[in-house]
């Protein structure tokens, strides 16, 4: 028995060695290559498996900690790649990039990922249920940062503001939304815990090793230097890419760049939902969600504030409408603690719709 899973351990690491050493060998080529289009396909493609082998890796810590601190982990570390992209594009001065792929993050994560998963789990098991405490807490907070969002488009449509100051009251409301995201996670992790406490396979987590558990940290940190340098030639790329080919820009951040960013992740809350653990799926999605609003994008606009940059929280009116129905389909879907397959479709269905409307604006 042992012998097999030394067996099974050793096959995992010699699979992860090789797409390690493919991932390279594409980041690589990008430097020997003219093509533009060439470009960003190798540079997106060389960021793909590198997000799959981080999602897998947290995926096993996940085991030792539960679905709530799991989830809280694997949105973590699955927004690390996003926030390289996010900071190497505004050295780059692709601030409309950097606004876009945070509606792209909510866009794709409620509807595309929670979709995918609640249909394949929903075909699998029929119905799933899930805590709705925890979903009715996450959806109150990204209400919160939608709502700094009407704030700022109420307060220009109104008011004139200056640009340093609408650089400032950013400033000042990314703050508060970081604070506000780390109470959230003081509640939930510590003073309420007993409110998020579920009973899917609770008893199934594995006992904790130290040693593997360590292994597998070290590995992460590893990827994770490995995919800032990664991130930077892929930025490089659409920034070469949209100004050769009069390309938008916006289009890329919502639709190209979440995709690649949370990849991993994204596969996790659907491997989730397929082994009918709901409750870490949506911790996955909807966490996501919550970090990119509540703490990398007011991180990034800090960064952009002390850095020189044009960074603010004054997003366009119409990204704003496609945030906040994604966040209300989903709250809808998710109220009644339960999901069915065709609740995911319905979720697939208006991604897609807005992913065709994006193109032609």
């Amino acid at each position: 028995m042992n012998l097999d899973i030394l067996t099974r351990n050793i096959q995992k690491k010699n699979l992860k060695s090789r797409i390690l050493l493919l991932t390279v060998s594409l980041a690589l080529s990008v430097i020997y290559t003219k093509s533009t289009i060439l470009k960003l396909i190798l540079c997106s493609l060389s960021v793909v498996p590198l997000a799959v082998i981080t999602g897998g890796l947290i995926s096993e810590i996940s085991n030792f900690i539960g679905p709530k601190k799991g989830g809280l982990l694997t949105a973590t570390i699955g927004n690390i790649p996003e926030l390289f992209m996010g900071l190497w594009a505004i050295r780059y001065g692709m601030t409309n990039l950097v606004k876009a792929s945070l509606i792209g993050a909510i866009v794709s994560n409620m509807l595309l990922v929670l979709g995918i998963s609640v249909f394949i789990g929903g075909v699998k098991y029929k119905e799933q249920r899930f805590s709705k405490i925890a979903a009715r807490l996450n959806f109150n907070q990204l209400v919160l940062a939608l709502s700094a969002m009407v704030v700022l488009a109420t307060l220009n449509r109104y008011a004139v503001i200056t640009e340093h100051n609408m650089l400032k009251i950013s400033l000042l409301i990314s703050i508060v939304l970081i604070l506000v995201y780390l109470l959230g996670l003081i509640f939930s992790l510590y003073t309420h815990y007993n409110l998020f406490v579920i009973s899917e396979g609770c008893d199934e987590y594995s006992k904790f090793n130290k040693n593997g558990t360590v292994y597998l940290i070290l590995e992460i940190i590893f990827i994770t230097l490995v995919l800032y340098f990664i991130s930077q030639r892929l930025i490089a790329s659409v920034y070469s890419f949209v100004n050769e080919y009069n390309f938008k820009e916006e289009y890329m951040g919502i639709v190209l760049i979440p995709i690649l960013g949370n990849i991993g992740e994204n596969l996790s809350s659907i491997i989730a939902a397929c082994k009918n653990k709901i409750n870490l799926s949506i911790e996955v999605a909807i966490g996501s969600s919550l970090q990119m609003t509540l703490f990398v994008t007011p991180l990034l606009i800090i960064y952009s504030y002390f850095s020189g940059g044009s960074l603010n929280f004054l997003f366009p009116n119409f990204h704003i409408i496609l945030s906040g129905l994604s966040v209300i389909m989903s709250f809808l879907v998710f109220q009644d603690g339960k999901t069915y397959w065709m609740e995911g479709a319905i979720l697939i269905s208006i991604y897609m719709m807005m992913v065709i409307a994006l193109y032609y604006i």
